[in-house]
């Protein structure tokens, strides 16, 4: 039970304190109405957090407040049967009956403190077995599962993507505050999309050096190399978006890079082993996650990163609210300032410009998507993965937290040049792909919703494609033992 740094606890300890220690710290004697009033008080108590808690919470946490309530007043049966079928509230109710409580039936306050104790206790067990992943049934698995990917993937990855947001906006109003040339932004979004690829390259020679390359990870770097190069290629041809890429180029860039740099500190791993059929699956599993979320973002959070900033200076328009408008509108725009647009419009499109402020709440929405998106492709992919395997662990497909460390030089180097120089490509050949399929459409007599629609599937077609690459380049075979012969 998390009470924070609510008065309620606060209340109790002080109680405890008076009546159980004196002055210098040890036990002084308790009179008998001493006792029943404070132990009456830490009752009423109780029962105030717990009503608080069923009044603001969920119909779940509500349910699971009130078994904890009847298990505390010695009413285990009831607290059972309070709770619903296969729910955590019964797996609470199950485990405090079998809690070593003598006192069940026993309504005084002493019996009550100590139920309440035990339950405490007990409720702290499984919150750290919840942590480890040490749950034998599939509920609690799930549970585990669900609760680490949500806690570590989807925070460190939502808060990740509000900050990539919001340096992608400010890169871009940057850009066009100081009029940045096109050749500038060229060269910017040219060098944004080539980090990923030279990480590929350096990563597989540094692999044939080591002895640790085989078939599966020369395949994996050979096919995102491919991708990246293709999306480079894309880029450079459609008119106007590699100067777009200036902005979106560099925050996709730093986003990848953080996400390593938590990884490297903070590892994540599970117990599922690859196969074709898995990484196949898995793929198609993440792409329409990946569909959904960046739909959900395009619809419900438009004003945020570089496509609001490059939106500034339009006019009122519904069309604002998806990526296609706004990269029409800025594109448009500047192709027009150098021939006939009178220096007064100039002047108040820059007045807009400098007065744009991001839009947190935007920010913040499309990384919820990200995280959610994220955390539904870890779980259910793994899933996925450990279900087609030829040898099934037999105690499921389980997610572990690993132990903080401080990593080692070697370690660094896998994370960068192997890991990492996937991830980057592949959100860099997104990003491009994102721009250029947007540009190229737009000039296509179908609707902005429409070519956001189009690109969104674009996104997850690459996203099923780089799977296996994801997937196989940490396969690697580990390097042949020194020779003892002469």
């Amino acid at each position: 039970m998390e009470m924070g740094d609510c008065a309620s606890s606060q209340q109790i300890d002080k109680a405890l304190t008076l009546q159980l220690d004196g002055p210098d710290g040890h036990a002084t004697g308790i009179s008998g109405s001493e006792t029943r009033i404070t132990l009456e008080g830490i009752d009423q108590i109780l029962e105030e957090f717990i009503t608080d808690l069923s009044v603001s919470s969920s119909t779940s946490e509500q349910e699971l407040a009130r078994t904890i309530e009847l298990a505390i007043d010695g009413d285990i049966n009831g607290a059972k049967r309070s709770a619903a079928p296969e729910s955590v509230a019964e797996f609470v109710a199950i485990t405090i009956d079998d809690l070593d409580l003598p006192t069940k039936t026993d309504q005084s306050p002493a019996a009550t403190l100590q139920r309440a104790q035990a339950i405490v206790d007990s409720l702290g067990d499984l919150l750290g077995k919840l942590g480890r992943n040490e749950f034998e049934g599939d509920l609690g698995r799930w549970a585990s599962n669900l609760t680490i990917s949500g806690l570590r993937t989807g925070l460190v990855l939502g808060t990740l993507t509000t900050i990539r947001q919001l340096i992608g906006f400010a890169l871009e109003k940057s850009l066009q505050s100081n009029a940045a040339s096109p050749l500038t932004r060229n060269v910017i979004g040219a060098i944004s999309l080539m980090i990923g690829p030279a990480l590929n390259i350096i990563g597989a020679v540094r692999d044939e050096c080591n002895g640790t390359a085989n078939t599966q990870t020369r395949l994996a770097r050979l096919a995102t190399l491919t991708l990246s190069m293709a999306a480079l290629v894309t880029a450079a041809a459609v008119p106007q978006a590699l100067p777009a890429l200036a902005s979106f180029g560099p925050q996709m860039a730093f986003y990848s890079f953080a996400t390593d740099l938590v990884n490297l500190f903070l590892p994540i791993g599970d117990n599922s082993k690859p196969t074709p059929g898995g990484a196949a699956v898995s793929g198609g599993v993440n792409g329409a996650l990946q569909f959904l979320a960046f739909t959900a973002m395009s619809n419900t959070a438009p004003r945020s990163g570089p496509g609001y900033a490059m939106s500034a200076g339009s006019a009122p328009s519904t069309d604002t609210a998806v990526l296609a408008a706004q990269l029409s509108e800025w594109m448009t725009r500047n192709a027009d300032v150098t021939v006939s647009l009178p220096l007064s419009t100039i002047n108040r499109a820059t007045e807009i410009l400098e007065s744009l402020t991001p839009v947190l709440g935007h920010d913040v929405l499309r990384g919820v998507y990200v995280a959610g998106a994220e955390v539904a492709s870890q779980v259910l992919g793994g899933e996925i993965m450990h279900a087609l395997q030829p040898e099934k662990a037999p105690e499921g497909f389980r997610i572990q937290l690993k132990p903080a460390r401080i990593p080692t030089a070697e370690q660094v180097a896998n994370q960068f040049l192997t890991t990492n120089a996937i991830r980057t490509s592949l959100s860099e050949t997104i990003t491009a792909v994102v721009v250029s399929a947007t540009r190229y459409f737009s000039t296509l007599p179908i609707s902005k919703a429409e070519v956001d629609h189009v690109v969104n599937a674009l996104v997850a077609a690459v996203v099923f494609a780089g799977r296996p690459s994801i997937v196989y380049v940490n396969q690697g075979t580990q390097p042949e033992p020194p020779s003892t012969q002469l």
